[in-house]
């Protein structure tokens, strides 16, 4: 009996409970601030401006009003179509109520997350219903949605990283789809899925060596001029009132502050950076290379052994479970990496590591325990951050003997989970069909 049949057959109610209480959960923590207020409140003044004055009129809101630039336009536009719902009722609600309004405003804005929160719930049932038996599915699909850190994230703290999580791994999806015989739209799809997501949050681009393997593999130059040429018109498409009201301060926080302001090796990320003092970023050591230029040289080398391994197997032919479970793997280590070697990087940004560590550990038991492993120690930095939030770059290193042993204690977590998973790599993403042949 295939998996998809055997869940067919099973009743619906279990998964249609799991994902009410998940979405309730996520209802009852919105309506607090969140230890990012100020994130916050502009996301929500986005949303209202977007939802007042139309799309086509947010660059004001960054040239002329000289509002802070936070994220590409996809988020934006999305929470201004968020902030036309309930508008009127919540301007009424808000001349009796003022304290009542200002925290339902708060649950509109954090409705962008949760509903992307349920879609990749509902993703990975459906991934693991057609690909693994029961009850992996209702499994996958229960340990996303009440994975404490998915919910402080999203829910409490009220940031996007699930919204461009939930493209990363529809485009992992796509990709590992398209790897079947005569499924080049799937590699389109993935194209355009990646659009989406690089316009939602530019960390997106760790997808970039997973799409040109795969792109490369098929050997077909008609589809990877098409699947570019999606991306691009995509692109173009979301950028386009920015273009042309020619919001140049715009795309140069979007394309080149976002990459440079931070300054300092890591704040607030379980990495291997936590391991050592807080200092500037351009700091050399031994006066021959800078932290950042290492992180970066360190990125690029694992970048490289990641599309090696994935390119090796080329000529193998492979089942379309087979192939997205190696996919799912590959991306998976693609968004771990730069979390663990970069300088910049801060707690939230491994959170498109999480659903793809949530299919792979379904679909590959070995993985099981590195998808536990970062989750604990993503949470654990959610919950170090809220607690030290106020704190400066010198104290969130050091504060008291509990803040510094939980630091070790979750960066050499995440060093030998990210040690074992580079090390057990080449086997990892390798069809198992061929590797015991």
């Amino acid at each position: 009996m295939r998996p998809m049949e055997s869940l067919q057959r099973r009743p619906a109610w279990p998964a249609l409970v799991l994902f009410v209480a998940a979405f309730f959960l996520r209802l009852f923590l919105a309506p607090d601030l969140g230890p990012f207020p100020k994130d916050v409140e502009v996301g929500v003044a986005y949303g209202a401006y977007g939802a007042e004055h139309g799309v086509t009129k947010l660059p004001d809101l960054f040239t002329e009003k000289n509002w802070p630039v936070m994220y590409p336009p996809l988020f934006i536009y999305q929470a201004a179509a968020i902030g036309r719902i309930g508008a009127h009722r919540l301007a009424a609600l808000e001349k009796t109520y003022p304290d009542v309004a200002a925290a339902w405003l708060r649950v509109r804005y954090k409705l962008l997350p949760i509903i992307y929160d349920i879609l990749t719930g509902v993703l990975i049932l459906l991934v693991l219903a057609k690909f693994a038996p029961p009850p992996w599915p209702l499994l996958g699909a229960a340990f996303y949605l009440f994975n404490p850190c998915v919910v402080i994230d999203s829910a409490a703290w009220g940031h996007l990283d699930s919204i461009h999580s939930f493209f990363i791994a529809l485009t992992v999806v796509c990709l590992g789809m398209a790897c079947g015989p005569r499924q080049d739209r799937w590699l389109v799809g993935a194209w355009l899925m990646f659009a989406l997501a690089v316009c939602t949050k530019l960390q997106s681009i760790v997808m970039i060596p997973l799409l040109a393997v795969i792109t490369l593999r098929r050997r077909n130059v008609a589809v990877a001029m098409a699947g570019v040429v999606i991306f691009a018109l995509a692109v173009f498409a979301l950028y386009s009132p920015f273009l042309m009201a020619r919001s140049w301060d715009y795309f140069n926080f979007v394309f080149v502050k976002s990459f440079t302001e931070g300054r300092f090796t890591q704040l607030n990320a379980f990495n291997f950076w936590g391991l050592g003092y807080v200092a500037p970023s351009t700091n050399r050591i031994l006066g021959i290379i800078s932290y950042g230029r290492l992180g970066q040289l360190a990125a690029a080398i694992c970048t490289l052994w990641l599309c090696y391994w994935m390119l090796r197997d080329r000529g193998v032919q492979t089942k379309t479970d087979e192939a997205l479970r190696s996919l799912v793997v590959a991306g998976a280590f693609a968004c771990v990496m730069p979390f663990m070697l970069l300088t910049q990087m801060r707690e939230r940004y491994i959170a498109p590591a999480i659903p793809l560590l949530v299919l792979a550990a379904c679909l590959d038991r070995r993985l099981l325990w590195v998808c536990v492993g970062f989750s604990l120690t993503y949470t654990l930095n959610l919950l170090h951050v809220q607690r030290h939030i106020f704190a400066g770059p010198d104290e969130m290193a050091v504060v008291n003997a509990s803040n510094f042993a939980l630091r070790m204690f979750g960066c050499l977590v995440n060093i030998g989970l990210f040690v074992w998973f580079t090390y057990r790599l080449p086997v990892l993403v390798r069809p198992r069909q061929a590797s015991t042949a």
